[in-house]
């Protein structure tokens, strides 16, 4: 919880220098950059979670690996958080920080999952219900999960909207076995 914390001071610090600067999306690419290579690395993660490694070893790494292909700003933002020893955060930072953006620039992320691969007629009737159920601009990633059976599984923020046919075989399972507010036991075979 407290490292929760600190990561969004972190972040919401990062976001205000880089507004400050004028540089808010090449901030942005940084960031989506390093948090794909550090979910990539579980070295890296290593690296920045050892107690044991010295401060100075860090900044040397990451400017070794982030130095040429990420914002300047970002570069001083990820050798201070070295210097001050929240390293440890570092991901949860650029969590938070793609969460702060997203809300700056009215950025609704969800994720589709369907059975198949939808006709090209349905994705816009898709984002339109994303734009319309959460506001902002939807950028939605999709994926295919062949278990759900059929329908749609929409997810979003923390709203999980399950119009799969496994969700709905679920619902009526449940229903079933509490008829009227009473548990009925499954016959035994």
């Amino acid at each position: 919880m407290r490292n929760a914390r600190v990561a969004k001071r972190y972040a919401q610090s990062l976001l205000d220098a880089a507004l400050n600067a004028g540089a808010l999306d090449q901030v942005m690419q940084s960031v989506e950059l390093f948090h794909i290579a550090l979910g990539a690395s579980a070295p890296l993660r290593a690296l920045l979670r050892n107690p044991v490694i010295a401060a100075e070893r860090k900044k040397a790494v990451l400017d070794a690996i982030f130095g040429e292909q990420t914002h300047p700003l970002f570069r001083a933002f990820l050798q201070l958080v070295c210097t001050k020893g929240r390293e440890n955060v570092l991901d949860q930072i650029a969590e938070q920080f793609i969460t702060l953006y997203d809300q700056y620039v009215g950025i609704v992320r969800a994720r589709v999952v369907s059975a198949v691969e939808l006709p090209a007629d349905i994705y816009p009737r898709i984002e339109s219900l994303v734009a319309t159920r959460f506001g902002g601009t939807p950028q939605i990633h999709y994926r295919i999960e062949p278990a759900i059976l059929g329908g749609l599984i929409v997810e979003c923020n923390d709203v999980r909207l399950d119009a799969s046919l496994v969700g709905q075989l679920q619902r009526l399972r449940e229903q079933l076995l509490f008829a009227n507010g009473r548990h009925v036991t499954q016959p035994e075979s």
